[in-house]
C-alpha cells in the first residue's frame, strides 16, 4: 500500500488548500499519479486541483437504494459505480465522497467502499485524504491505516485547542496511525509565542501567502509552484516521506 496522508482540522483552516498543494508536489517529486480522496461533504478539493467533479460516492449511495428495482444486483451496481466515480486529473486521480440526500442505512455500501479504497491504494505511491471538519466521521473506518495524520490549525488559541481535541479523539479510534503532525497554517506572527499543544510527533508552520490567498479569493485552481506556502509544504513533505 502507498503512504497515506490524512488531513484533518476544524473548518476554514485551509485543509483543502494544503491537500491540493501536497498532491501537486508529490506528483512533481515522483512523476507518478497520486490518489486524492475528498472526504468532505462540502467538497472542493477537485476545484482546487482544477478538475470538475461529475460524480460523488454520495450520489452513488442514493442510486443504490433503488438498485433492486432496476434488476441489477446491488453488488454489481456498487462495483461499477465505484469504478466510474474515479476521475482522472493532471498528475492525480480523485475520488469524491460528497454527501447523501437519501435516508436509510449505508453500512453495506460503506463496507464495499472501504474494500474498494483499500484495493485502490495498492496502486498508488501516495494517497492524500482531505477530511471533513473534526474527526467524528472517521469512526466509519473507511481508512483503517494512516502513515501520517496531519492536523491543520490556524494560529489562534481556539484553533490550537481544537487541534488538541482532534489529536485526542484520533487516539480513541480503531485506526492505526504511525505519526501525527500539527500544521499551523497562515502564520503571520512569531511562532515561539504560540500556545502549541503537546502530543504531536512534529509541528510544521506554513506562512501566510498572498499568492495563495488571491488564487483562493478568485476560486481558481492552485497551480502556483512559486508561492511561499508551496515551498513550505514541499519541505515538509520531503521530511515526512523520509
Amino acid at each position: 500500500m502507498g503512504k497515506v496522508f490524512a488531513i484533518a482540522g476544524k473548518g476554514g483552516v485551509g485543509k483543502s488548500t494544503i491537500s491540493s498543494l501536497l498532491i501537486t508536489y508529490l506528483h512533481q517529486k515522483t512523476n507518478q499519479i497520486i490518489l486524492a480522496v475528498d472526504a468532505d461533504p462540502n467538497y472542493n478539493l477537485g476545484d482546487k486541483l482544477g478538475i470538475k467533479v461529475n460524480t460523488t460516492i454520495g450520489k452513488l449511495r442514493d442510486e443504490l437504494q433503488k438498485a433492486d428495482e432496476s434488476g441489477i444486483s446491488k453488488q454489481e451496481k456498487t462495483a461499477y459505480g465505484l469504478r466510474m466515480s474515479l476521475e482522472e486529473g493532471d498528475g492525480f486521480d480523485i475520488i469524491t465522497m460528497g454527501h447523501s440526500e437519501g435516508k436509510g442505512c449505508y453500512c453495506y455500501i460503506n463496507s464495499m467502499l472501504r474494500d474498494y479504497l483499500n484495493e485502490s491504494m495498492e496502486n498508488y505511491p501516495y494517497i492524500v485524504i482531505d477530511n471533513e471538519a473534526g474527526m467524528e466521521h472517521m469512526s466509519r473506518l473507511i481508512c483503517k491505516k494512516m502513515d501520517v495524520l496531519m492536523v491543520v490549525s490556524d494560529s489562534t488559541p481556539m484553533g490550537l485547542k481544537t487541534a488538541k481535541r482532534i489529536l485526542e479523539l484520533s487516539q480513541t479510534l480503531d485506526i492505526k496511525i504511525d505519526k501525527t503532525t500539527l500544521i499551523i497554517n497562515k502564520i503571520m506572527k512569531d511562532v515561539a509565542s504560540l500556545p502549541v499543544p503537546e502530543g504531536f510527533s512534529e509541528v510544521y508552520c506554513i506562512p501566510y501567502d498572498e499568492v495563495i490567498a488571491e488564487i483562493a479569493e478568485n476560486n481558481l485552481p492552485l497551480k502556483s509552484k512559486n508561492s511561499r506556502a508551496y515551498h513550505a509544504i514541499a519541505e515538509m513533505a520531503d521530511k515526512l516521506v523520509k
